[in-house]
């Protein structure tokens, strides 16, 4: 008789296991192009990720968020007459603990953007000094109104109006700002920071989840602080409200994989289309000793600090209109996205519907970055060229378009495919470190590894049975006759995930 030519390696006996549910089946993310960065930024970007031996997505989104925030209401970017959009970016970096979505901002978050913050501050003890001074006039201007009232009274005559006089005392000059309680943001953007801030969070879904903790209008501000339009702040312990002249600011943050899945569950009201989302695929860590040129982005990105708004008041951004060679461009774009948008469903509809306006954003953001990185001392940008307009849509429709079909489709897969993966990332990850026995316990997974959203015996059975398909495991039958109780569940591991392990 013959013998089957594989009988004498058990292992080839295996089925393949299925690899792709170790990363929920996502698809592959597109490459950033950096090249719309300029040479200048591009070169800047792939030292700093260098050095955090991190993806360039994750050194680019808060470098496009800061230059988003330092032109702020100083320029606005113009399509028509009647179209004109803030410059205000919400980009969020998403990864696994260890993928240096942290490391590739503590350039920009660390050293760079500290100087800049202490160069905005430069001339506010001389405006406090100058309040103060204004402050005590006041008082002085006060008590004589009230003696000039009295005197009125006792002579029966008209009383005269008060003095024009302003107690509220001037708040430092901000650019980033962690307390995100509505009010506090509101007023700073009223007095402190009339270009906009930059919110910075580590955790953006801890922001969205308690943006309507404490102010059951939270989630609308939040809405409307991407628009750049007029917004109200009533106050219960103070009579006046307070009103901001354009509501609009940038966001920076990032967020896990396994946290999506809760923000996708909630109903559309667009919040979550406003980001630009950067999730790109982790690198082998290699550490790099090449310098990261702090001082040079810090001379680059003061140029945009120094930008002003149009004296006025209240004082008014200036608008930069598209050139009329990149008109035609956008419409074109435009359709696109909407005939786009016409065949989406769920919140790609609203990723689509927000495209051409990101476009819009991102094309002023890109003449900017082009023109403080460059040398010389030309002056700012008055218009948006065509190449600008042309590097941001593909920016859209190359990156950013793919990035949310990837957080919004891969992001919401069904539980027990998401906590499979997560069995499946331990599995690899305890076998790298020999740690992993044979023959896999479904209570000792529960018990010993601790693994998120994997506490129940449901949960934890619904993900192997999920991996059982995978051909990752094969349950192993409880034997009979045994001592009466809960049975063993117990699952032979697939010997071939020795190969994947050697291969990471």
């Amino acid at each position: 008789m013959a013998v089957h030519p594989d009988f004498d390696d058990p292992i080839k006996l295996w089925p393949a296991p299925d690899l792709g549910i170790m990363n929920d089946n996502r698809r592959p993310p597109p490459a950033f192009p950096i090249d719309v960065c300029g040479h200048e930024w591009a070169t800047w970007i792939s030292q700093a990720a260098k050095g955090a031996a991190c993806p360039l997505d994750y050194g680019a989104a808060p470098l496009l968020a800061s230059v988003s925030a330092l032109i702020g209401h100083a320029r606005w970017a113009q399509a028509t007459p009647d179209w004109a959009e803030p410059p205000h970016l919400w980009c969020c970096g998403v990864g696994d603990s260890g993928d240096g979505k942290s490391p590739g901002s503590d350039v920009l978050m660390r050293h760079v953007l500290p100087e800049i913050e202490r160069r905005m501050l430069k001339d506010f003890p001389d405006q406090l000094r100058e309040w103060r001074a204004k402050c005590e006039l006041g008082k002085a201007a006060d008590e004589k109104w009230k003696s000039e009232v009295r005197e009125a009274h006792k002579k029966n005559l008209q009383p005269p109006l008060p003095p024009m006089t302003d107690h509220r005392e001037p708040q430092s000059p901000r650019l980033r700002q962690y307390d995100v309680t509505v009010e506090k943001v509101a007023v700073l953007l009223a007095s402190a920071a009339p270009k906009g801030l930059l919110i910075c969070r580590d955790e953006l879904s801890g922001w969205i989840d308690g943006m309507s903790a404490y102010n059951p209008a939270g989630r609308a501000f939040w809405v409307e602080a991407y628009g750049g339009r007029p917004y109200t702040v009533d106050r219960q312990k103070y009579p006046e409200p307070i009103v901001i002249h354009r509501l609009a600011v940038a966001v920076f943050g990032g967020t896990q994989p396994d946290k999506l899945a809760v923000l996708m569950g909630e109903a559309d009201d667009g919040l979550l289309s406003r980001l630009l989302w950067f999730w790109p695929t982790s690198i082998p860590f290699q550490l790099s000793r090449a310098p990261s040129g702090v001082e040079w982005a810090i001379t680059a990105l003061d140029r945009l600090r120094m930008l002003d708004l149009q004296t006025a008041d209240p004082p008014q951004p200036i608008m930069v209109p598209l050139d009329d060679a990149a008109v035609p461009l956008i419409e074109s774009f435009g359709r696109k996205m909407q005939q786009l948008k016409n065949r989406a469903g769920g919140k790609m509809r609203s990723a689509y519907g927000k495209a051409r306006g990101q476009a819009l954003r991102l094309s002023l953001n890109l003449e900017f970055m082009w023109w403080c990185g460059s040398d010389g001392f030309a002056p700012p940008p008055t218009r948006i060229s065509r190449k600008a307009f042309i590097a941001a849509a593909a920016l859209v429709e190359d990156y950013f378009v793919p990035m949310a079909e990837r957080v919004y489709g891969d992001a919401a897969l069904p539980e027990d495919e998401r906590l499979a993966a997560i069995v499946a990332r331990w599995i690899v990850s305890a076998r790298l470190a020999e740690k992993t026995p044979a023959i896999l316990n479904a209570r000792e997974l529960r018990r010993t590894a601790r693994l998120p959203g994997l506490r129940e015996a449901e949960t934890v059975r619904a993900a192997l049975t999920t991996l059982v398909e995978a051909d990752w495991f094969v349950p192993i039958p409880a034997r009979s006759g045994g001592a009466p109780g809960r049975k063993r569940e117990d699952y032979a591991v697939n010997p071939r995930l020795k190969g994947v392990c050697d291969a990471e």
